[in-house]
């Protein structure tokens, strides 16, 4: 559960005894309920259906309280003037279990604290604060997303109503074409799309991309004409087209479509600043494009933003997308262009960026955590087709997560070439996964890139690693899983996607006949030219990748054709 979500609660000892936390939790909704039922008596029959009140809700706080007056929904939907998450109050005449009042202020705290750090294009909290206390501000339908998102991870009150409420606003023929729009329509895409509400979610991301084709969002001008001679929101703005070019892009390869609309559309608008000072508000001269493109002829480094290091991630696989739809297949000489670009990338990363850690303990940078995810798994899905980690038939079936199968052209020689890179960017991500940070904070769109890397190194366990190999992939392939499980605890898909990697695992891992031995010594393995392995790595990180090739003194990679089944996992 998010920190914080308990702050002030006082417990008291259950007199029933014996409940798990979701049988308390369902007592607790029903005693709610029965409370409401009490209080609201024929005197007072004034109330309000569930889009009023959630409607009410997005208004700016007022100084005097305000009673519930809605039959349908449970005091916790109610608003708060305290300045608490939570509100505890005893309830005599039925029983001493605590009832929650959740102030809506909670509820955009929830989705600051879990989400703006991987999507950081709405205001900072602050300052989407100050402005809601203007008149015709423009934030009615985004401030219903943001707190059915921040609901998410309010275990204590149900997220539907806020749902229903955020659509009622965003499917209105009424609504406003803004850039607020845009913003509240992206993320609602996002969020439904990973509650496994695909097609609602899809659709509301197509829609907030037509709008800023409308608006012009891609120009050079948009920012300063809409931005109200406000220099934050004129960065929110910024934010906003270069984190919805990545969006369309990621909703195109989940759906194994490879086609968005973006891909098409120029880009003019001006860099965005790094979050440092957009929190703080304080927003540096705008650079352009091109001064990114010439960063290494500058003669002191220049860093830039972690949404431009991403974006120029999001290009890259841009052109590898744009070479697989003119050939209509994966070729070898595809993979040699992306892995200089990606090399290129990652060389010239400053020192701050390389590690998703921030400097100074200031946690994860989520955005250069998604970019590196990115990386890897474009590495993973070039150069897999033409290694010996074959696609297993049930990674095919998935339905969650869809594996990328393209058309290949089956190379001659090279395989443990490509073997060896898959097999460093699954480590790669092994070390990103460990990181100590709050899980639930990750990117949504990294869970399907979990997903992907974790087939494949169930692969590797069943096609090539064996003793002290096989133990350290086994354990790479519980990490993925238990990153899946911790974000399936509050997104729908990520749930399902747990549920099929598990599958996949036990099909090929459970009482396989490599068995895993307690063996720690290292193994006889293959020793792969340094050179082949083109992504650079920065000394100081002391990354040893080789860690974990522990491939076999007799292993033949020219016998791993392409669907091809080893004798060792063809009985599982």
């Amino acid at each position: 559960m998010p920190n914080g979500c308990y702050r002030n609660l006082m417990y008291q000892k259950s007199r029933r005894g014996g409940l798990d936390k979701a049988a308390l939790e369902r007592r607790r909704l029903r005693l709610q309920q029965e409370q409401e039922r009490v209080r609201l008596s024929p005197k007072s029959s004034h109330g309000q259906n569930d889009l009023s009140a959630a409607s009410e809700d997005s208004q700016p706080p007022s100084t005097g309280s305000s009673p519930v007056n809605n039959k349908s929904l449970p005091d916790s939907l109610a608003n708060s003037t305290s300045i608490d998450a939570t509100h505890v109050a005893e309830m005599p005449f039925v029983d001493t279990s605590p009832t929650f009042q959740i102030n809506a202020d909670r509820l955009l705290e929830l989705f600051y604290e879990n989400c703006w750090p991987a999507m950081p294009i709405v205001l900072p909290y602050h300052h989407l604060q100050q402005r809601r206390m203007n008149e015709n501000n423009g934030l009615e339908g985004l401030l219903l997303v943001l707190k059915y998102i921040g609901s998410i991870y309010a275990p204590w009150t149900p997220s539907e109503p806020y749902l229903t409420a955020a659509i009622h606003a965003l499917d209105s023929p009424s609504l406003t074409h803004t850039p607020f729009a845009v913003q509240a329509l992206m993320l609602l895409g996002i969020t439904q799309y990973h509650m496994n509400m695909k097609q609602e979610g899809q659709k509301r991301h197509d829609l907030a991309v037509s709008i800023a084709i409308a608006l012009r969002m891609n120009e050079k001008e948009f920012a300063h004409g809409y931005g109200e001679s406000n220099p934050v929101l004129e960065e929110s703005w910024r934010r906003t087209y270069y984190m919805l070019y990545v969006t369309d892009q990621n909703f195109a390869i989940m759906s194994n479509s490879l086609v968005y609309t973006l891909a098409t559309i120029s880009n003019y608008v001006d860099l965005p600043c790094d979050d440092e000072y957009y929190e703080a508000g304080q927003i540096p001269s705008v650079v352009s494009w091109q001064d990114y493109e010439d960063r290494e002829f500058a003669e002191v480094e220049i860093v830039f933003s972690s949404i431009v290091y991403l974006y120029d991630m999001a290009r890259i696989v841009s052109n590898v997308i744009t070479a697989y739809l003119q050939t209509g297949n994966l070729g070898e000489a595809m993979s040699d262009p992306f892995d200089t670009k990606l090399a290129v990338w990652t060389s010239l990363l400053p020192a701050c960026k390389r590690d998703s850690l921030r400097q100074h303990g200031r946690g994860l940078d989520e955005v250069m955590f998604t970019a590196h995810m990115i990386g890897l798994i474009m590495t993973v899905t070039l150069h897999r087709p033409f290694s010996s980690l074959t696609l297993n038939p049930e990674e095919l079936a998935t339905v969650a997560f869809l594996s990328p199968t393209p058309c290949v052209a089956p190379p001659r020689q090279g395989w443990a070439a490509h073997t060896a890179r898959v097999l460093k960017a699954l480590e790669m991500q092994t070390k990103l996964l460990a990181i100590p940070c709050t899980v639930e904070r990750h990117n949504v769109f990294t869970m399907c890139m979990s997903a992907q890397l974790a087939a494949a190194e169930i692969s590797a366990c069943t096609n090539l690693l064996e003793d002290h190999a096989l133990s350290i992939a086994r354990d790479r392939v519980r990490l993925s899983i238990g990153f899946l499980n911790a974000m399936g605890s509050f997104w729908t898909l990520g749930k399902l996607m747990a549920k099929e990697v598990r599958a996949i695992a036990r099909k090929y891992l459970s009482n396989s006949q490599k068995t895993v031995t307690m063996d720690l010594g290292p193994a006889d393995e293959i020793d792969f030219p340094r050179d082949e392995l083109i992504w650079p790595v920065d000394p100081s990180a002391q990354i040893d990748i080789y860690s974990g090739l522990m491939l076999p003194i007799d292993w033949d990679p020219a016998k791993f054709a392409i669907g091809h089944t080893s004798s060792t996992s063809s009985g599982l």
